[in-house]
């Protein structure tokens, strides 16, 4: 066989992603479906902040019905742009459809947000502990991200972004409740940024609303740089499903869609989120529970003596002084959470989702072996 020796001159890849790490998520997704656990007991698996439940019985029946109903359902594109749901999302948000963008999960809104406005060399400004998969998409497009780590992550506070605030400054990136602390900035702190910060995007990430209950949407009417981004994949319990939405004024909404495929986002997840839309009361009846047990968990870790933190999301933060020695000991009992030590400012804690009754009665009986053993 005659061996072809090729040459490349040229870098084939774009410069942009030369020193670029790729986004590393650690799930314990594989290891419960391949059944590598230590116990019988059913996995509890709290490490994703996913909804604990399923969607409710009229997601699934939607789907059905479309499937039976629609023999082009999937063999053509999707509807163009998601006009009804966005519909929907007008008369949940409040807002004009003509201001909300449908995304393939608000993972790609925050990437194509970050394709629309960053140029190289743009300065970012992320406040750290967060959401850390918006740094890949940052870092993508090759901007200069200052991550600000707070001596205190679990205080409400803009002083450490203000003070780190240039001309340069292109896009700053918050996510309003805070993944991973729950720290909920108000209403008025977010006007103050996008006030200072007049000459940059400011994106606030609410990807946790519909348990903290409070928004910064009515500032869209005031602020022509201001982004909020949401997802179905929490409260809505559509995380498999893979959709999101941004809302922004027209203006920018004009320059987002230069870029946005129309067509990313799959049928079944529009009927999906639109069945789950009517449906907001299995929704809202799931966030209180979440909200009744959040107070079971922390009064638990409290009355052990172990630091536990209150959050506005659907997780809460803990911190223990053998923390890989408990993290351990709770795999044996099938209990997944999230290691959150890698960050600076967060030394001993894990990150732990949030559950309904019968759920969080199991945790916190199995967290009971746990801590004898630890």
């Amino acid at each position: 066989m005659r061996e072809h020796n090729i040459t490349v001159e040229k870098r084939l890849t774009s410069a942009f992603l030369e020193d670029l790490e790729p986004y590393a998520p650690i799930s314990s997704r594989d290891k419960i479906l391949q059944g590598n656990m230590t116990c019988d007991l059913p996995p509890l698996k709290l490490d994703w902040n996913e909804s604990t439940l399923p969607p409710s019985v009229a997601v699934k029946n939607a789907i059905v019905d479309a499937m039976a109903n629609n023999q082009n359902l999937l063999n053509w594109y999707p509807e163009l742009y998601s006009k009804e749901l966005r519909r929907k999302l007008a008369d949940y948000t409040g807002r004009s459809s003509d201001e909300i963008l449908v995304t393939n999960g608000s993972d790609d809104a925050l990437d194509l947000i970050c394709k629309v406005f960053l140029e190289p060399h743009d300065q970012v400004l992320i406040p750290s502990p967060t959401y850390t998969h918006f740094l890949t998409y940052a870092k993508s497009r090759s901007a200069d991200l200052k991550i600000i780590e707070a001596d205190d992550p679990f205080t409400a506070d803009i002083t450490p972004i203000l003070e780190n605030l240039t001309p340069a400054t292109k896009l700053i990136y918050v996510v309003n409740p805070n993944n991973p602390t729950g720290v909920l900035l108000d209403r008025q702190q977010v006007a103050t940024l996008c006030t200072v910060a007049s000459h940059s995007i400011v994106i606030i990430d609410e990807a946790y609303f519909e348990f903290s209950g409070r928004t910064v949407l009515p500032l869209l009417d005031e602020f022509p740089n201001l982004i909020v981004t949401r997802t179905f994949s929490k409260a809505w319990a559509l995380a498999g499903l893979r959709i999101g939405y941004l809302l922004t004024n027209i203006d920018l909404i004009s320059q987002l869609m230069k870029v946005l495929n129309p067509k990313s986002v799959s049928s079944l997840a529009q009927v999906a989120a639109v069945a789950a839309i009517d449906d907001r009361q299995y929704m809202e009846k799931y966030v209180q529970d979440v909200k009744n047990c959040k107070l079971a968990m922390l009064d638990f870790f409290r009355k052990k003596e172990i630091k536990a933190y209150d959050s506005q999301a659907n997780y809460i933060m803990v911190q223990h002084p053998r923390l890989q020695k408990l993290l351990s000991e709770m795999e044996k009992e099938n209990i997944f959470v999230r290691d959150r030590s890698t960050f600076k400012n967060l030394p001993g804690f894990f990150r732990v989702t949030l559950a309904d009754h019968t759920q969080t009665n199991d945790f916190l009986e199995r967290m009971e072996k746990v801590l004898e053993r630890v």
